[in-house]
């Protein structure tokens, strides 16, 4: 157990062996892991359950603390403590040599922070680029191990949603029967003037156009000019259907009519239902 202020974050437990200065090998059952403690706990209760007794002895006007063991030869000094005025006895702890510490990275904010700046590369990577560059103060030794780190963006942008065949068969869609359609931002690294893109997605045929823009207000210039464009290239398929989030470029009254005009029913995903809006947000990733 650790000895911590009143902020401490506690990462783990389990069963720890430590090693005393003459060689006494104490095991804690229940160990609390707190990596930015510098001082550990231990008490009288987990030295009694490793089979030593705590006695205390007085040698030249100080005060030491003693681990004894009973032997067929008689009373054994395992331990011999120190004490401090406050009353506390402190020794030094020693890691067995044949055991391997899992190394905990301290300061996941910081470790996060740098992924996010770069890309969100995979740990290969940012071990690469911490070592070849300077200006920070992070440790390649003190990274998470895969087991230990999940970037929820990441996990989210590799999620593959299949399609349900048994709805395809009973929806047979021709080429822009619907148009699916979203917007994202603001770009990390801005491109240019630009701090959005907004994607349009054939339903049938997985055709798509990509247009960047520098404000979501001209979603909606972006969506007539290409809608005017399809008419012009493909007269023989009409667009009877575009399909887009709950965002207020795409629920406003002037967007509506505008698509009224054109013959073309406007569908809006369910709040919080990506999937229904799935083609354009999988583009997206």
């Amino acid at each position: 157990m650790t000895i911590a202020g009143r902020d401490a974050l506690i990462v783990g437990s389990g069963q720890a062996t430590i090693t005393l200065p003459m060689g006494t090998q104490i095991t804690i059952e229940d160990a609390l892991l707190y990596p930015d403690s510098t001082r550990t706990l231990l008490s009288y209760r987990d030295i009694r359950k490793n089979g030593f007794h705590v006695e205390t002895h007085e040698d030249n006007k100080e005060e030491f603390l003693l681990f004894t063991k009973l032997t067929r030869f008689g009373k054994q000094i395992c331990e011999k403590i120190s004490s401090l005025p406050t009353g506390l006895y402190f020794t030094y702890i020693k890691p067995i040599e044949h055991v391997a510490y899992k190394i905990i990275f301290q300061n996941i904010d910081t470790f996060q922070n740098w992924r996010d700046r770069l890309g969100h590369p995979g740990l290969g990577m940012m071990r690469k680029i911490i070592n070849n560059s300077i200006g920070h103060d992070m440790e390649n030794a003190k990274f998470p191990q895969n087991k230990d780190f999940c970037c929820t963006a990441c996990a989210i942008g590799k999620l593959i949603l299949r399609p349900s065949y048994l709805k395809i068969r009973a929806e047979p869609l021709k080429f822009l029967e619907r148009i699916q359609g979203d917007i994202c931002g603001l770009i990390q690294p801005l491109s240019g003037p630009f701090k959005y893109f907004m994607v349009l997605i054939d339903a049938s045929t997985r055709w798509s156009h990509v247009s960047l823009s520098s404000t979501r207000n001209h979603a909606f210039a972006k969506i007539m000019a290409q809608l005017i464009k399809l008419k012009a290239h493909y007269p023989e398929h009409q667009i009877q259907s575009i399909r887009m989030d709950n965002a207020a470029e795409f629920s406003s009254r002037v967007f509506n009519d505008y698509c009224m005009a054109l013959g073309i029913q406007v569908q809006h995903s369910v709040p919080y239902v990506h999937t229904q809006n799935g083609l354009a947000k999988s583009l997206i990733k």
